[in-house]
């Protein structure tokens, strides 16, 4: 205790300040006892600035939140310039919460806590960077476009025409600009000799090439202007693969023969043993909303309650990452594996007994396998387009008994009922600032894996969005209201 005529004249911290210096007191450690939260008395090390900040650590203790190491008090002996204090806490938090992470940086998402493994280390930076430019994109399932008229399609920023080169059979990918005026191609025609005519002025572009056969305004007789490379129609190198057509994201705008990659192989979508069709829809939030919400399998039984699945049945889930790196991840769930393909393709395996019918042993149960196909095309900030397919080797009756239209309404549904919750949140995100992901969002259990898995490979090898080349701020569109919303007929990106 402290003599009484210290603590009578001078505040509680001066007090034994003065009285540590007067004893002639080299720097010194003391305790006092405070209950642990199961009621035995520990001698844990405190200091404090003021009575009130000592009354708070020891609540604080007896309730099992804090706790201390190594907290000291030093003092210098003859200079009250030499005094300092020096404290020392550690708060027991969630393994997201309050982490500082630096560009690049994958320390916040411990091995231990999120079954993430740390990326492989590499000698240089471009050997991680994940290149948005060149990629295989995904344009639409070839049976969803009418082949008589060309279609205006958008993917990461890039306006697209696609048309069906009916004498070589083939879809064509070409830019959605004329080189005359800059009108767009696909408000024209394809023409009686199977080229691509703008309708603004009538040049004619051929398939293959992007070569200007036909300028109506220039002599026949006169300079061929129309050969000159400058009325060149920008095209890309695109090819139909599994019914989806897919198209190289070059820097050149040139037809210069296909590149040595391929579009991402869906095995599930070449087994003869597996039935099903490809579905595609435009939806009014991002890339990165869409494709965390496919991997977030736990929102399941409550955002799609009494379509998919039944609140009761939500359950922890056990998933983990087992190989990760700028080519994507894969995992493992309860059923079988999950596998991101960047940066379009996921997909979740499932495998299960299916018994036979009756009058049959149970040694015929054979395996049935079912592959949740979901490839996610980012459009523009807050836009994106959904393919998916859910091949599967059993029911296959299913698919000629029930028609297409009915199939049809019941996914529209289901894309409905999270809609106004994913664009919403989205705009939340975006309202946080330049604060991290990983400090806005809390997600501390093992049923978020994948999704911070995701959030990591963006963060780390994608530069965290897609590469929108210069033509988007990266803002999002204004918050539309829910009805316009879910009118699907009032936006079509």
């Amino acid at each position: 205790s402290l003599p009484p005529s210290l603590s009578a004249n001078c505040t509680p911290m001066a007090a034994l300040c003065s009285y540590l210096c007067s004893i002639n007191c080299n720097p010194v450690r003391f305790s006092d006892a405070i209950p642990n939260p199961i009621g035995r008395w520990q001698s844990t090390p405190f200091c404090c600035r003021n009575w009130k900040t000592l009354q708070f650590r020891r609540q604080a203790a007896a309730c099992g939140r804090l706790k201390f190491r190594g907290v000291l008090l030093q003092t210098a002996w003859g200079s009250w310039n030499s005094k300092r204090t020096t404290l020392r806490a550690s708060v027991v938090e969630g393994p997201l919460a309050d982490t500082e992470v630096s560009q690049g940086s994958t320390d916040f998402l411990p091995q231990e806590v999120d079954g993430v493994p740390k990326p492989k280390e590499t000698t240089s930076s471009d050997d991680r960077r994940f290149n948005w430019n060149a990629q295989w994109y995904p344009v639409a399932p070839a049976g969803e476009l009418d082949k008589r008229v060309p279609h205006a399609i958008t993917i990461i920023g890039r306006d697209l025409v696609v048309w069906w080169d009916r004498n070589g059979k083939s879809w064509q990918v070409f830019e959605d600009k004329c080189p005359h005026r800059l009108a767009p191609l696909s408000e024209g025609r394809i023409n009686e000799q199977g080229e691509l005519q703008c309708s603004y002025h009538g040049w004619s572009f051929a398939p293959c090439t992007g070569a200007c056969t036909r300028i109506p305004q220039a002599p026949l007789d006169g300079i061929p202007v129309w050969e000159s490379k400058l009325a060149f129609a920008g095209i890309y190198p695109s090819v139909e693969q599994q019914g989806i057509i897919w198209f190289w994201l070059g820097t050149r705008l040139s037809y210069e023969g296909l590149p040595a990659s391929k579009p991402p192989f869906i095995s599930a979508l070449s087994d003869l043993s597996f039935s099903d069709t490809l579905s595609m829809r435009n939806l009014s939030y991002g890339y990165e909303q869409l494709t965390e919400n496919l991997m977030d399998i736990s929102h399941v039984p409550f955002a799609h309650h009494g379509l998919e699945a039944d609140r009761k049945h939500a359950r922890p889930l056990h998933l983990k990452v087992e190989k990760f790196d700028k080519s994507g991840f894969t995992g493992m769930k309860n059923a079988g594996p999950a596998i991101f393909t960047a940066p379009c393709i996921w997909e979740l395996h499932f495998s299960f007994p299916f018994p036979q019918s009756k009058g049959k042993s149970n040694a015929a149960t054979a395996m049935k396998n079912v592959v949740m196909v979901w490839i996610c095309i980012p459009v523009s900030p807050g836009r994106s387009r959904l393919i998916w397919s859910f091949p599967r080797n059993f029911i296959e009756w299913r698919d000629y008994v029930t028609p297409k239209w009915l199939r049809h309404m019941h996914q529209m549904l289901v894309l409905d009922s999270d809609l106004y919750l994913l664009h919403t949140a989205e705009r939340n995100l975006e309202e946080a600032g330049d604060l991290p992901w990983e400090k806005v969002c809390f997600m501390p259990t093992t049923s978020d894996t994948f999704v911070i898995a995701f959030r990591k490979w963006l963060k780390v090898y994608a530069g965290g969005a897609p590469d929108w080349g210069g033509r988007y701020s990266g803002r999002l569109p204004p918050v539309a209201p829910r009805e316009q919303l879910m009118d699907r007929c009032f936006y079509i990106p």
